[in-house]
């Protein structure tokens, strides 16, 4: 009886905690308009870099920096394009794990009653359909500092970054697919 007591003061402390938390991460969230981020990726040990900005209107532009990769999404499309190539994959956003992140107001769905602390972040897990997708929030600032998925290969990709900037004045033109195709 006395084990169970214990373990029910351990579950309501850790409980009233994430009820402390999540609503600080909404917050930022809800704050948000755009960000940009230099990243660190790793897919296999394979280590790559470079730099994004995701709008929470569904649009993300990143570059890679050795490989001049580019992926681009306009809300609807997402593009990858890669420089040794003449032309683009493109694929509906709403069928990429992008969306669970360029999408504020599901984001912010799917956090309250969802979010665990770590050691050294905040998790929040989503699973959808045969998609899982790993968000990390920053303990401190309570941004999002990765996020580790499956690829469309059935590779492992862990992404880390590092916010640079926030709420920026963007030209919707970045998000032109056009201009990269």
């Amino acid at each position: 009886m006395r084990t169970i007591f214990l373990i029910l003061i351990i579950f309501f402390i850790l409980a009233q905690k994430n009820a402390y938390t999540e609503p600080k991460i909404i917050k930022k969230i809800s704050e948000t308009k755009n960000f940009a981020f230099d990243f660190e990726q790793l897919i296999n040990n394979k280590k790559e870099t470079g730099n994004c900005i995701i709008s929470f209107n569904n649009k993300i532009f990143c570059k890679y920096d050795k490989t001049e990769k580019i992926i681009v999404s306009n809300g609807k499309i997402l593009l990858i394009k890669n420089k040794s190539s003449n032309f683009a994959n493109t694929y509906k956003t709403e069928n990429t794990y992008f969306k669970y992140f360029l999408d504020k107001e599901f984001l912010i769905s799917k956090i309250e009653g969802n979010v665990i602390e770590k050691e050294k972040n905040f998790l929040l897990s989503i699973n959808d359909k045969n998609n899982q997708l790993n968000i990390f929030f920053d303990k401190n600032n309570y941004l999002i500092k990765g996020w580790e998925t499956i690829d469309l290969y059935g590779n492992k990709v862990r992404s880390n970054i590092i916010v640079k900037n926030i709420n920026l004045e963007l030209s919707e033109n970045i998000f032109n697919l056009n201009l990269y195709n």
